[in-house]
């Protein structure tokens, strides 16, 4: 079973080569690593060159021009062959068993089916608010990111992103559980997610610019129940519906409609309550590992 790794990269000399070592000290051994340098004015292109002329299964798909991270997204996937998909950004890690538990989460199944499987992360950060955090907690699995792992089959129907959006998480992680004919959730810590102030979804910045930021983020809501293209099951709409009434509650400083308005699990209104005020940020922001990864996903 190949496995696909898609990595955009921007800027990332600082922790690509770490890695880039922990992919190739997976235990599961037939893998492809597709990187798309998304403009980087650093080193990244160098170091990620480097690599893939010293491993064939490491390859360069794009480079030099500054796309965005979903387009950047778009393009690995289209340069990508193996049977299984997963995401992997340049300053994150994963254990060295990662892809053979992911791996084996498929064995038995047709990898000409639909099927999504999702995992647990740990976060590694020189912050000790955020560090050491398997999420989310209990039994369930992270359904974003570096967790998602998807037969090419379901690949092919959640691929491209759209290129509206600012980030790839939602749309995948929705539309990927959407759209499945069977979704498997396993504990298996599968990506270490390295926490700090170069992170794309900012923890430590202020009111304001988190108000903006999730908002952005937000938008894949909307572009998923736009799309006519996934034909997305009735009940996915209606969650998508109701998450996307509450973003315009929160965005919009309704704390009361956020938490009295959308029908969604009181843990979900409380998460988005908690970014629509600034008194409410500031407390959650106080105690950020303390309420992290309560709403399963």
């Amino acid at each position: 079973m190949k496995i696909s790794i898609l990595s955009p990269v921007y800027n990332e000399e600082r922790h690509v080569e770490e890695m880039i070592d922990s992919v190739r000290a997976q235990s599961h051994r037939d893998w492809e690593l597709v990187f798309v340098d998304d403009g980087s004015t650093d080193r990244t292109l160098e170091l990620i060159s480097a690599a893939a002329a010293a491993d064939a299964r490491i390859r360069v798909a794009g480079q030099g021009v500054r796309m965005g991270n979903v387009r950047a997204f778009n393009t690995a996937y289209a340069a990508s062959t193996g049977d299984v998909v997963v995401l992997l950004a340049g300053d994150d890690v994963i254990p060295v068993d990662s892809l053979r538990h992911r791996a084996a989460a498929f064995a038995g199944v047709p990898l000409t089916d639909l099927v999504v499987a999702f995992f647990k992360l740990r976060t590694f950060s020189s912050n000790p608010q955020w560090d050491g955090m398997v999420l989310p907690r209990g039994d369930a699995a992270s359904k974003s990111g570096g967790s998602i792992t998807m037969t090419r089959p379901l690949a092919d129907l959640v691929f491209p992103i759209d290129e509206s959006l600012s980030a790839e998480d939602l749309w995948l992680g929705h539309a990927a559980e959407a759209l499945a004919s069977r979704v498997i959730e396993l504990p298996h810590v599968v990506l270490h997610y390295r926490m700090h102030e170069g992170n794309s979804h900012q923890r430590a910045e202020g009111f304001e610019k988190m108000n903006e930021s999730t908002r952005r983020r937000h938008e894949a809501y909307r572009a998923l129940l736009g799309s006519s293209r996934l034909n997305l099951p009735e009940t996915s709409r209606r969650l998508l519906e109701e998450l996307w009434r509450a973003e315009e509650a929160r965005y919009a400083g309704r704390t009361t409609r956020v938490l009295f308005g959308p029908d969604l699990p009181l843990i979900d209104r409380l998460a988005l309550a908690s970014m629509s005020d600034p008194l409410f940020y500031r407390i959650r922001s106080r105690y950020f590992k303390l309420l992290s990864g309560r709403r399963g996903r």
